[in-house]
């Protein structure tokens, strides 16, 4: 009975791990992806080890056996070896194979934050960000974020950091719809994380060297010496600090000025200037300017005028900074 048990159990496993492995392959990755397949993939072991030790008069026996057994055993070992080695050293085919994945096609439009920052949605109304320091640095900088009560859906977001004189330093959340490719589905609507977030995605370009045209860009890809990274600027004792952005989108919003029904009104940039070993470690963010024109070259548009209800998407963002141990 435990013999067909395992058998079945095999195949229901394999036919798991043969989706899922599918699936990471040819798609953006998926936390919920990952989790199956990597149950599955234990699941697959034990069931493996209950089927060897159901089998282990066969093994000994071919182990045991005639000449022409043990080089067939030796034939498999030597081409599993072989395979192995061709995945470890990224020789082809194995390379072509991963050249051809999704996350390799599209490596470019990828998009990931620093393994140093995180974040926590507590309640649909309240989203914190932070950021930790590498051993070089010795400040955390976290945000709170609290959004309008009654929002259906939450907005797009981007939160980066950026010199004083507006170059990107480090991207700190984006979500995660966004995060792997220029085109969207954004809760039922196809677009561009260009029209939804133009600002970051135009600051985005000097750290990904493309712009959202996929075209290389020269500029960025000339600036090497550029260091895409906030533990420069997480340093009680330095004299470096840094803007804090954010840009939210709340599609479906239109208005008189902004009359597209699904867009609706921009994209809006809050900012605030960080300084850590300052006296006040908190800041508030404030409405600086919106995207509505910045879908081209990511222009800002200080002119509010035009925006209504968009300004009610985010009830307050708190930024603090403090000394981190860790």
């Amino acid at each position: 009975m435990m013999r067909h048990w395992v058998n079945f159990g095999l195949v229901f496993s394999f036919a798991a791990l043969t989706v899922t492995g599918v699936m990471a392959y040819a798609l953006p990755f998926s936390i919920v992806t990952a989790r199956v397949h990597i149950i599955f993939g234990g699941l697959t072991v034990l069931l493996v080890i209950l089927h060897t030790l159901s089998r282990t008069k066969y093994f000994s026996s071919k182990l045991k056996g005639k000449s022409a057994s043990r080089g067939m055993i030796a034939t498999v070992a030597a081409g599993f070896a072989i395979i192995l080695a061709i995945a470890f050293l990224d020789l082809y085919p194995a390379r072509a194979v991963i050249d051809a994945s999704y996350e390799s096609r599209r490596k470019s439009e990828i998009v990931r934050s620093s393994p140093l920052a995180g974040f926590l949605d507590v309640d649909a109304g309240h989203r914190f960000v932070a950021r930790t320091p590498a051993e070089d640095a010795d400040t955390a900088v976290a945000l709170m974020v609290r959004f309008r009560e009654n929002l259906t859906n939450p907005p797009a977001m981007a939160i980066w950091a950026e010199t004083t004189t507006g170059t990107i330093i480090e991207t700190l959340y984006l979500d995660e719809a966004l995060a792997f490719g220029e085109d969207v589905n954004w809760h039922g609507l196809r677009t561009r994380r260009l029209d939804l977030l133009p600002i970051w995605r135009h600051k985005h370009t000097v750290v990904s060297g493309v712009d959202p045209h996929g075209e290389v860009d020269a500029f960025s890809a000339s600036t090497p010496e550029h260091a895409f990274t906030l533990d420069q600027n997480l340093r009680l004792d330095g004299e470096s600090g840094f803007i804090l952005c954010v840009e939210v989108n709340l599609t479906g919003d239109p208005n008189e000025a902004f009359p597209d029904p699904d867009l609706g009104q921009p994209s809006l940039l809050y900012t605030a200037f960080i300084q850590p070993g300052s006296r006040n470690p908190y800041a508030l963010l404030e409405l600086t300017a919106h995207g509505g024109n910045a879908v081209e070259d990511g222009a800002l548009d200080y002119n509010l005028e035009g925006i209504d209800t968009a300004k009610h998407i985010i009830d307050l963002l708190l930024a603090c900074t403090a000394a981190f141990e860790p």
